[in-house]
């Protein structure tokens, strides 16, 4: 007998081995295989960045030739214009100072460069595509009498560069252009709405990131390998990105891995039909010794549930609202890392934080709350119970700051009414709350409208009923919840919504942080005319 468990010990070990080497050797030719496709479409891209320098170069050099020297009249001007090919307009000098900021910062930029073309801003027009603006200066009688501001249509430069819009990689490779701040700028209408992010700052480079496209509200996420490449074009600068399928690159390896585990299946099939017949004989010698046992332990396991039933109770309890946290946080940290980036890079962007200081510090300070939020419930998922901070805080301040946030959140369907007070009530509870629990009460109206027109509704101050309340309403005209429903909504992973569009868990924590303000929450609603959900929190002395 030992003898043959040696020999079964030995044929399971060679066949380990066998899956081993064979794992290898697929992560060997799959690292080779992206590889190569890495330095392939890099060169693509690089390629393709000096057709795009060369392009716009040279309708810069056709502005350049069409407005040098001295021009005889606003007429030839006109005309000049006319032989350029591309939409613009003559400035007098009279009438700079009429233009918008950035214009007549270009218009400047052109008088202190009277010999060059210069290059800048990309604009976005009304239509949903970009343009880039060339302007130069103009003379007349030896004198500087005004400026040429060209606009290159991006999207017209794409479908002509057949580079770009018709580039070949792979089964479904594309190429799109970003400007330095991460805007797609150029794109084919199939991939538009694709975003696309990398971390590298390199000027080139090659990396494997994930998509997110939106379709029918909820986000595909997808593998990509994006090649990158910077275009410098008289101080403008693109990013121009060669992206192909993760998927398409990998495929044939993984057809050829699945065939070999299969083969290996079966060789462990037939390894374990060996194994049977030399064990089975063992087996029945063992069988009774194994019934009279499993017979014990079955004993104990009754007597022993019988004892830890409440135990076990609580400990579902437990593992329930450790899942829900988990997933909430989980969904938390996905929505806050595209947002976190980008209000680091606002930071910055000098020139965002002189125009708009108040906001990027309103940006900076929700994301950070949000990521306070998403720690807690981290930890909470983890220990089973979070530790929770009680504190004094400013409610009025709080509703005020929320609906400063979630008014930007409001598609234009959608009519947001505010009605807050103006005198400070005080609330004692975990700071950041407030703002949470507004967030998701008007998330899931957003929800509820969906495309039609409608109101959403919120309202804060001292409650008409008690005056030692403070009561917060929000209020909208969606779709209501039917009557037979109303009773789940603040049950965990209980939602309404279609599939795929809700965690069901948004109300349960609404309606968790109402209570540990010593507060309660109730829910009014009927169908095809809307829901009100009404929060009533004890106020506190401001001066204790």
């Amino acid at each position: 007998m030992n003898r043959k468990r040696k020999e079964l010990i030995i044929s399971v070990t060679g066949v380990l081995l066998l899956l081993l080497s064979a794992v290898f050797c697929y992560q060997t030719v799959r690292d080779a295989i992206i590889n190569n496709e890495k330095e392939s479409i890099q060169n693509i891209a690089e390629v393709s960045s000096h057709s795009l320098k060369a392009t716009l170069q040279g309708k810069s050099n056709l502005v350049y030739a069409a407005l040098s020297g001295d021009m005889a009249s606003e007429e030839s001007i006109e005309a000049s214009l006319l032989k350029i090919g591309e939409k613009g307009k003559y400035i007098r000098l009279d009438q700079v100072s009429q233009l918008q900021d950035w214009e007549a910062d270009s218009c400047e930029e052109a008088g202190k460069n009277p010999g060059h073309v210069i290059a800048g801003p990309i604009r976005k027009t009304y239509s949903g595509g970009y343009v880039l603006y060339l302007t130069k200066a103009v003379y007349m009688n030896r004198s500087i009498a005004g400026y040429v501001q060209i606009e290159l249509n991006l999207d017209e430069i794409y479908e002509g560069e057949q580079d770009l819009s018709n580039l070949n990689v792979g089964n479904q490779g594309y190429c799109i252009v970003k400007d330095i701040d991460g805007t797609t700028v150029m794109a084919d209408a199939r991939n538009e709405k694709e975003e696309i992010s990398f971390s590298s700052k390199d000027v080139s480079g090659c990396e494997v990131v994930w998509s997110y496209e939106v379709e029918g509200g909820s986000p595909k996420k997808t593998q990509k390998l994006v090649a990158y490449n910077t275009v410098d074009f008289n101080g403008v600068q693109f990013v121009l990105c060669v992206v192909e399928d993760y998927r398409d690159i990998t495929a044939p390896i993984v057809k050829i891995a699945f065939y070999l585990s299969l083969f290996g299946v079966l060789i462990l099939i037939w390894v374990g039909i060996f194994g049977y017949r030399i064990l089975k004989q063992q087996k029945e010698e063992e069988k009774l010794k194994i019934a009279l046992a499993h017979e014990k332990e079955l004993n104990e396991a009754n007597e022993a549930m019988k004892n830890q039933e409440s135990l076990m109770q609580k400990y579902n309890h437990s593992k329930t609202m450790t899942f829900l946290t988990g997933a909430l946080a989980h969904e938390f940290n996905n929505l806050m890392t595209p947002i976190v980036l980008y209000s680091e890079l606002l930071s910055d962007n000098d020139t965002v934080v002189q125009e708009m200081p108040e906001e990027v510090y309103e940006l900076n300070m929700s994301a950070k709350r949000c990521e306070e939020l998403a720690k807690q419930l981290l930890d909470y998922s983890r220990q089973g119970r979070a530790e929770r901070v009680l504190s004094e805080y400013n409610a009025t301040f709080a509703v005020e700051s929320s609906v400063s946030i979630v008014s930007r959140l409001i598609p234009e369907n959608i009519k947001f009414e505010t009605s807050v007070c103006s005198t400070s009530y005080y609330i004692k509870g975990q700071v950041g709350a407030l703002n949470q629990i507004i967030l998701n009460l008007v998330t899931n109206a957003i929800h509820a409208i969906g495309d039609k027109k409608g109101r959403i509704k919120l309202q804060f101050g001292l409650s008409i009923d008690d005056g030692q309340m403070v009561r917060l309403v929000v209020e909208d005209n969606g779709c209501g919840i039917p009557k037979d429903l109303r009773k789940h909504v603040f049950e965990p992973f209980f939602t309404t919504k279609k599939d795929g569009k809700g965690t069901g868990i948004g109300l349960t924590v609404v309606k968790r942080m109402v209570e540990e303000h010593g507060g309660w929450i109730q829910v009014q609603s009927e169908e095809e005319k809307g829901t009100t959900f009404i929060m009533n929190f004890p106020r506190v002395d401001d001066s204790e």
